[in-house]
């Protein structure tokens, strides 16, 4: 899918960005995409919503760990095809795809649980409404 190359991409960006803006990147070099300028643009957070003000609690995902286990959830009614959580996508500390639970609106609630074994330092979890777009949280491990 051409947007998890693009996100993969802005650790580049991260490198070029880390440079003249110090404090957003993380280990590595990598830019913090909650950090970066594409938060409120291209994808949103609880602390950048951008043109989606006000939805945040219904669209930001919410991650919550037990030992190896986290569970992914939105707090977002299922309004069968006419509004929904479309999928939870789980990226790792370098926005390397992972995981993703793809859902039916007429059935499922959007909640996702996934082993996190092996995983380190940060992960990423993407919240996408088919109305309002991706939304980003980040676990640090």
């Amino acid at each position: 899918m051409q947007r998890r190359l693009f996100l993969k991409g802005l650790g580049l960006v991260g490198v070029a960005t880390s440079l003249t803006s110090p404090g957003i990147a993380m280990a590595g070099g990598m830019l913090d995409p909650m950090q970066s300028r594409f938060a409120g643009a291209l994808f949103y957070t609880m602390d950048a919503p951008g043109r989606w003000a006000g939805k945040e609690a219904g669209h930001v995902p919410m991650i919550e760990r037990s030992g190896n286990m986290i569970e992914v959830t939105t707090g977002h009614e299922m309004d069968g095809y006419t509004h929904y959580i479309v999928k939870h996508i789980l990226l790792d500390e370098n926005l390397d795809f992972v995981a993703e639970t793809m859902f039916n609106p007429e059935t499922d609630a959007p909640i996702s649980t996934y082993d996190i074994t092996g995983m380190a330092n940060a992960l990423y979890a993407v919240s996408l409404c088919n109305k309002h777009d991706a939304w980003l949280n980040r676990l640090s491990l």
